[in-house]
């Protein structure tokens, strides 16, 4: 899940970290192998910077557009089926988030299978961990440019995806335990072709053209100082993932094993 990088011209060794977005233990499953790096290193980046993000735009651009609700675009009868499991499952009426885009339900549901174990997922722990050591915090996104491919997901897409969680919510749960289940192992390449799998028609907007873009700026930001940067591991490997962009650009790439394992 960590990787070092290191240039011609580099001032010393900067690093990649594959992380998952959420509070799970098994997320935390290398925190304190970069956490090393990050004292090592004069900066820390994740995917946006979440001291300068500006999120009072989500809500606009996480909402429905104007007159559709996810009660108007599902037959009543199916609604109140799903409704019904949505409250099982979460214990919260589905009627509470009708203008959001369905694929946040989706995330809900995901967060309802993978546990709480800690206060904050691992992206603000290690964010808040930098901050702490007084390192230079960055993004290597912005949170505008996030929330702006995602409003690229046509809603139709969305729902289709938030529908089909709903009616076969087993196999969706045994989808979400075993992406945990991968990166507790370390397993970078079945991570990418499950994600590359379940992104379906979305992938290049969600994954490769990210990649690409994401290669260029950890390029940039460690040819300026020495830094460490998080971002979700299934963006790692692949033919078009960034540590293959990141070799295209010449920078000799190598594993950090974790010595805890």
């Amino acid at each position: 899940m960590l990787w070092k990088i290191s240039g011609k011209n580099f001032s010393g060794d900067s690093y990649v970290f594959g992380t998952m977005h959420v509070s799970d233990e098994r997320a935390f499953t290398f925190e304190s192998l970069v956490k090393e790096k990050i004292k090592e290193c004069n900066a820390f980046a994740l995917e946006f910077n979440l001291e300068t993000a500006n999120t009072n735009i989500t809500a606009d651009m996480m909402s429905l557009p104007d007159g559709l609700t996810l009660e108007s675009m599902i037959r009543p009868k199916k609604f109140k089926k799903i409704n019904e499991r949505f409250i099982r499952f979460t214990g919260y009426d589905l009627r509470q988030f009708n203008r959001s885009l369905p694929m946040q339900i989706t995330n809900m549901m995901a967060e309802v299978v993978l546990s709480k174990d800690r206060l904050k997922s691992l992206d603000e722990s290690l964010f808040q961990f930098a901050k702490e050591e007084e390192k230079i915090l960055l993004g290597i996104e912005t949170f505008e440019e996030q929330l702006t491919i995602m409003a690229k997901i046509p809603v139709e897409s969305q729902l289709k995806s938030m529908l089909k969680t709903f009616k076969s919510f087993k196999q969706f749960r045994k989808q979400v335990l075993k992406m945990a289940e991968l990166y507790e192992m370390a397993d970078i390449q079945q991570l990418y072709r499950s994600s590359k799998k379940s992104l379906g028609s979305e992938r290049k907007l969600l994954l490769y053209d990210r990649n690409k873009i994401m290669a260029e700026r950890i390029a940039f930001m460690a040819s300026e100082q020495t830094i460490v940067c998080a971002i979700g591991a299934a963006h790692l490997a692949g033919k078009k993932g960034v540590l293959r962009y990141l070799k295209m650009k010449g920078l000799e790439i190598k594993p950090v094993k974790n010595i805890e394992q």
